[in-house]
């Protein structure tokens, strides 16, 4: 007669500790810790980042109100920016140079061709928000009739 061997039973603790080795939360524990420490400083990169565009949108407006909300509202202020059509960016340096602008000044600015900034320009004139006028010179200068008046008041 063969004797059946006689299987011991593993200690209560052990067994807990052989079942839960082979469990997915010990693998992930074990390679999961290591990097623990990772998710906590990517969350503070990502709000001092955010953050401080947040803060440097609030101080711009700060030091120029007109211009913070004209281009919030008209050229979109989120984070997220999209980007400009070529008109805004035309309009925006109108601002910047103070509502007189020529076609030297958007092919230097925007980077178009001087033909396509001849085109872009020309197709805005309606000669109420842009207008084109010749000075004593001969030279060509669109005037921004809205953006003028801004800076006139003062």
């Amino acid at each position: 007669m063969v004797r059946a061997r006689q299987q011991r039973a593993l200690p209560p603790l052990l067994r807990r500790l052989a079942t839960w080795a082979f469990s997915s939360t010990f693998w992930i524990m074990f390679f999961f810790f290591p990097f623990a420490f990772l998710i906590p400083l990517v969350v503070v990169l990502l709000a001092v980042r955010f953050g401080s565009r947040l803060f440097r949108e609030f101080f711009r407006e700060l030091e120029n109100p007109d211009r913070g909300r004209a281009f919030r509202q008209t050229a979109g202020g989120s984070l997220f920016r999209r980007p400009l059509s070529r008109e805004a960016r035309i309009f925006r340096l109108a601002y910047k140079l103070k509502g007189r602008i020529t076609i030297s000044d958007i092919v230097l600015e925007t980077g178009l061709s001087v033909q396509e900034a001849e085109e872009a320009a020309n197709s805005m004139v309606d000669g109420l928000r842009v207008r084109m006028e010749v000075d004593e010179r001969g030279l060509v200068i669109y005037e921004f009739p809205e953006i003028l008046s801004r800076f006139n008041r003062t």
